[in-house]
């Protein structure tokens, strides 16, 4: 944007502010210029905040590194500044602070109200110790003098509230659901250091926690944060108390590989008598739950970041985010009509939309855009993993489809004849040529989508809908083999890691390759179980594929052939 572009949409407000409070607005157009380097500054293109103001603004902030005089250093430590949704926010915060001063002086910076001339107007900002900078009075003035500022201090003609600036933010004032650092408390029953993972059982009061024995739970845990857990337990003389204790909605918690004192609700319940008596018991993780139970009515549209999406979803809940990885890794993503459904629904929208893994620890939800990471360990049939299951499937695979929004009013309720907002649209895979059966291309069913109101976002939809490639499953089973050598030179993994993976047989090598763990079944309470390890959504193109079929079709001529010569 250019300096004159930018002057010209923050005056109308720096002229309200004149108009109603009598601070020149060629003294506020200077400071948001200098101070916010002509709008192009991070703190301004995030959160709009032209000065500097730290705290929030209506539970809004951006979150930045800033430097403070620590033990007699300068170190650079975070801190909140306020977000707000407009300029027009950020200019009237000023104005309210030069008009009501600071908490041990109300009269602070009352010599800028009233002040008709700019000159001595950043004079006595420098007075008041606004600024540290000795020159910052005299970079005012050379920005007022320089862009003929003082054209904008009147009145006339100026309505009592300016119009919208062009280019407004689209998101909704959310409060942020970012995580604060404070701990929803859990039940205070629970052991404070958990030298062993153990299972507890509580009432839906929550107020006392009572440990499960005899249960050996399984739990799914996967990189879209969704955990469940299910386990059976049998009624003896000594358990009595958990036992009753496990009905539904009542609250269990498990000390997992990575958490302790995870929260699940029970969900169903199983009762089996057949000479003895036990109960099949099946629950979810708090997350899961929260977001099942929560339905969001309000709907918004517009381009927004994943951090205004979070808010959105998270709103009226206890669940809190924290970003691992940089939230400029994360693309702002168009949306139309988003929400008016529940929770669970909207957040795998969002995972899918902005590409995210998720790692949950009660109601905290860290977030990346790829966890995990490669590490040296290997999965080898020869003396760790028992067995192996590889599938590869073509048949969801689609190169192009077509799409179709929402309805027009009053339009025919003949299919035949229904009027959409927008035509249909037709969307083909740019690489469409290498992916053709027999000549053709492969359609998807159409997708039918009402709140598309837009003909781009349909496209946008259909882009993440088209998928040519075939997908494969790896499964395996995995043994932990305790060896001191192997220990040395082999790090441990969990979800999103990845690995390498070598399955030999007598016929030779079957599959080796790299693969990214997306999600392990394994027992909390028995480290020496063997977890079930699924490497899914790992894609390779159809010539990949068609190219490990020759060589093993190549193979077992050569093999065939052997087998011919020995005869």
């Amino acid at each position: 944007m250019a300096k004159e572009d930018f002057i010209k949409e923050i005056a109308v407000y720096a002229q309200i502010v004149y108009k109603n409070h009598h601070i020149l607005a060629s003294l506020i157009i200077a400071q948001g210029c200098l101070e916010s380097a002509w709008g192009t500054s991070e703190l301004a293109t995030k959160g709009h905040n032209l000065f500097g103001m730290k705290g929030e603004y209506n539970g809004q902030y951006v979150t930045m590194m800033t430097w403070e005089v620590i033990n007699g250093e300068n170190v650079q430590v975070p801190a909140k500044f306020r977000k707000y949704p407009s300029w027009k926010e950020s200019i009237e915060d000023l104005a309210n602070l030069y008009l009501n001063g600071v908490s041990w002086d109300k009269d602070h910076y009352r010599a800028v109200v009233g002040e008709t001339d700019y000159q001595k107007a950043t004079a006595a900002l420098v007075k008041a110790g606004y600024a540290t900078d000795p020159n910052y009075a005299t970079k005012l003035n050379s920005i007022i003098f320089t862009y003929k500022l003082t054209q904008y201090d009147t009145t006339e003609g100026l309505p009592d509230n300016p119009d919208e600036p062009n280019n407004p933010d689209t998101t909704v004032d959310l409060p942020s659901k970012e995580f604060d650092g404070k701990d929803i408390t859990l039940n205070m029953s629970l052991p404070k250091d958990v030298y062993f993972p153990q299972l507890h059982v509580a009432s839906q009061d929550d107020t006392q926690a009572i440990e499960v024995i005899g249960a050996d739970p399984d739990l799914l845990d996967d990189t879209t944060g969704k955990k469940d857990i299910e386990f059976t337990i049998t009624r003896t003389a000594d358990n009595g108390t958990e036992y009753d204790l496990l009905v539904n909605d009542n609250i269990l918690y498990l000390d997992e590989k990575k958490f302790n004192h995870q929260k699940y609700f029970i969900t169903d319940i199983e009762i089996n008598q057949e000479g003895t008596l036990s109960k099949k018991v099946t629950a979810s993780h708090v997350f899961v739950v929260t977001l099942n139970n929560h339905y969001v009515e309000d709907t918004i549209s517009g381009t927004f970041t994943v951090r205004k999406m979070l808010d959105f979803v998270f709103k009226g809940t206890k669940l809190r985010y924290i970003f691992k990885d940089k939230e400029s890794e994360f693309s702002s993503v168009e949306q139309e009509n988003f929400g008016d459904r529940f929770g669970n629904e909207l957040m795998d929208e969002i995972v899918e939309d902005y590409g995210l893994e998720l790692d949950v620890d009660n109601y905290k939800v860290y977030v990346y855009k790829k966890m995990g990471k490669r590490i040296n360990h290997t999965l080898d049939t020869r003396y760790n993993m028992p067995g192996i299951t590889i599938k590869t499937s073509s048949q969801g695979c689609s190169t192009r489809a077509r799409g179709y929004g929402a309805i027009k009013e009053n339009s025919s309720t003949d299919s035949k004849k229904t009027e959409y907002v927008f035509a249909p649209v037709l969307y083909k895979h740019p690489d469409e040529d290498k992916f053709l059966i027999d000549g053709m291309p492969r359609w998807a069913e159409p997708l039918r989508d009402e709140k598309y109101k837009k003909e781009s976002s349909m496209l946008a939809a259909l882009k993440k809908y088209v998928n040519p490639y075939p997908q494969t499953e790896i499964e395996v089973d995995y043994e932990y083999i305790y060896e001191p050598k192997l220990l040395k030179i082999q790090e441990d993994f969990w979800k999103g890691d990845t690995l390498h993976i070598l399955a030999d047989t007598s016929y030779g090598v079957t599959y080796e390759d790299d693969v990214r763990l997306l999600s392990i079944q394994y027992k909390p309470l028995n480290p020496y179980a063997k977890p079930t390890l699924t490497f899914a959504n790992f894609r390779k193109d159809i010539q990949d594929i068609r190219m490990e079929q020759e060589k093993r079709l190549k193979d077992q001529k050569r093999y065939m052939q052997k087998l011919r010569m020995m005869i």
